[in-house]
């Protein structure tokens, strides 16, 4: 008996697996339909919001040209205010040993003047000298 025991028990597995294998899965129970989508289409005040952005970000790029001379010049000021002649070594430390000519007093106040003008560096008078500041311009450019 032990052995139609077993066969028995055989058969019934194998009964069993034919059984789950005529079972549906579920993708076979899923109906699936087509939905229908439609573009979104950009609100006037959204449209009004990106040009404008646009534009402030046409016009801040186009100051962001700088030479290598105005960026050596910006990344040479390192402490919160610094006077002319601090500047110039600084800046010059780069360029003596790649054999170029070291900035004159003249360029210097010509580079630092136009970056004034650009909005990335400010000055002002202390005592009788004049010093030297990064703008939150200036900051964010050499970040």
């Amino acid at each position: 008996m032990n052995d139609e025991e077993k066969k028995n028990e055989l058969l019934s597995h194998f009964e069993e697996a034919a059984k789950k294998k005529e079972q549906k899965v579920a993708k076979d129970m899923v109906e699936l339909t087509h939905v229908e989508t439609q573009k979104q289409e950009a609100s006037p005040e959204t449209l009004n919001l990106a040009k404008t952005l646009k534009d402030q970000i046409i016009t801040h790029d186009s100051f962001q040209k700088l030479s290598n001379d105005e960026m050596t010049i910006i990344e040479s000021i390192q402490n919160k205010r610094m006077f002319l002649n601090r500047i110039a070594i600084i800046a010059n430390q780069s360029r003596i040993p790649m054999g170029n000519e070291p900035y004159k007093k003249a360029e210097l106040e010509e580079i630092l003047g136009t970056l004034i003008s650009k909005g990335y560096v400010t000055s002002e008078i202390v005592g009788e000298n004049r010093v030297y500041y990064l703008t939150e311009r200036g900051k964010y450019r050499i970040q």
